[in-house]
């Protein structure tokens, strides 16, 4: 019986026993991990809210889908089978779309703050320029009975008209003036935008007989008109005419071209960024004319372009991606611990391991509150400074030596120092990881190798730990 239990003893003082503990205590450390991680992701949904607050208040990414030539007419409708079947004239619209289209804008930006939360906000000066073939409403439907020419509207769809902090005018021709009307003009249709009756436009219509049997026409005519509108996070235009050029201008230092198509021309500098895009009607699966049904206004969608003004820096984001390395961190900071103290007469306890844990994952609490205040860089400093300082001092109060203390401060300025490398890096952070992770277990391994993990050896050590 003497003999198992002094077995039991050596085992429970052997340093393999001790090492199988230290993984133990990481495993058990992935809770309050996990806890810090729903943490991080609370306060990005709530900054996400106050940023939807925000644009509700000042105006959402813009999505312009304009402008569109919007004609309706009647056709003949049969429903039922047989003796029962029922025939009746219902009303559709052809939607045309402009033969040419410039987009010229001029954006200027700035930062809201509210309560902790920053917010990209925009005001922009949209100048449209095009024209319009003559329409034949052949192109977008063959079963017309009668179309309305002068029942005609020129519709915009903007995305939130509260935006908009202008009235707006359509020339035609360079020469007929027209106010814009609320709402996009189509009954039973959903979506915002604004609208323009054509009915009293000089000369637009042709009164004769066409060559597709209904009589009149709209002739072929240029339009032009301006927008100010405001907006936040996005703004986007749909590509609709045979040949679409958009140049926007912004002192916006982050820009991010988004959608469907990338600028072709395009420069960032200091003082802001200038852009270019030139899309022709071959690039998109979308003819020039269609008939609309009640889910099809907005099909240019998923060919839609334009910039994201983006925040500099989404600290929740970066924070959420050091969390994934947290485990290996902890792992580091816990073998240069138990290899110190393998060359020690005085042991480190299990709950002083624990300690050393919960103070590396408060790390990450502490850079997730600073940052919100500080911004992410001087958070990091801090929050590596303290926990690192701590942490080193630690040691050396537990080993009773200051150089201890001093290597534990060299080896958590090579932990911190490599995950900032790491988080910057991004499109190679997987790859600097795995190499660090790799260099990390081979150092530990070779560090290890006349380690008698067994404690039979005489100097094995002892399973009380020594008082400083």
């Amino acid at each position: 019986m003497d003999a198992l239990l002094a077995a039991i003893g050596r085992l429970l003082a052997s340093p393999g026993f001790k090492f199988c503990l230290i993984c133990g205590l990481i495993l058990l450390l992935g809770i309050p991990l996990l806890i810090v991680w729903g943490l991080t992701s609370e306060r990005e949904q709530r900054a996400a809210e106050v940023r939807r607050t925000v644009a509700q208040e000042w105006g959402d990414s813009q999505y312009i889908d304009g402008p569109l030539l919007v004609v309706p007419y009647t056709m003949r409708r049969v429903t039922g089978e047989g003796d029962k079947r029922i025939e009746e004239i219902v009303e559709r619209r052809a939607i045309f779309l402009p033969k040419s289209l410039a987009i010229t804008g001029d954006t200027s930006t700035k930062t809201l703050h509210r309560s902790i939360y920053d917010v990209a906000v925009y005001s922009s000066v949209l100048n449209f320029t095009g024209a319009f073939s003559a329409p034949e409403i052949a192109e977008a439907t063959s079963e017309a009975l009668e179309v309305r020419w002068r029942d005609a509207i020129l519709a915009v769809a903007v995305r939130d008209v509260s935006g908009l902090k202008d009235a707006a005018s359509l020339i035609i021709n360079n020469s007929d003036k027209l106010d814009f009307e609320p709402s996009i003009g189509i009954p039973r249709m959903m979506g915002g935008g604004i609208h323009v009756r054509l009915a009293d436009v000089s000369g637009l219509f042709d009164g004769a007989a066409g060559a597709n049997g209904h009589a009149g026409g709209i002739k072929p005519f240029s339009f032009k008109f301006a927008l100010t509108l405001n907006g936040s996070s996005e703004l986007k235009f749909a590509p609709l005419a045979q040949e679409t050029t958009v140049a926007i201008k912004s002192d916006w230092r982050d820009p991010s071209f988004t959608g469907g198509f990338l600028p072709t021309e395009r420069h960032i500098s200091a003082d802001g960024f200038t852009a270019e895009w030139q899309v022709p009607h071959l690039a998109r699966s979308v003819p020039q004319a269609w008939s609309l049904n009640d889910h099809e206004f907005e099909r240019m969608l998923p060919y839609a372009f334009g910039v994201r003004f983006m925040v500099p820096v989404d600290f929740y984001q970066v924070i959420s991606r050091a969390l994934k390395y947290a485990t290996m961190f902890l792992g580091t900071a816990f073998m240069a611990v138990f290899l110190l103290e393998l060359r020690s007469r005085r042991q480190v306890h299990p709950v002083q391991y624990l300690f050393v844990g919960l103070t590396m994952v408060f790390f990450y609490v502490l850079l997730l509150s600073l940052a919100e205040h500080i911004g992410f860089l001087k958070a990091y400093i801090a929050a590596s400074l303290a926990t690192g300082g701590l942490l080193s001092a630690y040691v050396a109060r537990v080993q009773n030596s200051m150089s201890k203390g001093l290597v534990m401060g060299g080896v958590f300025l090579g932990i911190y120092g490599l995950l900032y490398l790491i988080l910057q890096l991004e499109d190679y952070a997987l790859l600097a990881g795995a190499i660090a992770g790799f260099v990390i277990l081979a150092t530990v391994m070779f560090a290890t190798l006349k380690v008698d993990w067994s404690g039979a050896a005489s100097k094995a050590i002892t399973a009380s730990p020594a008082q400083p």
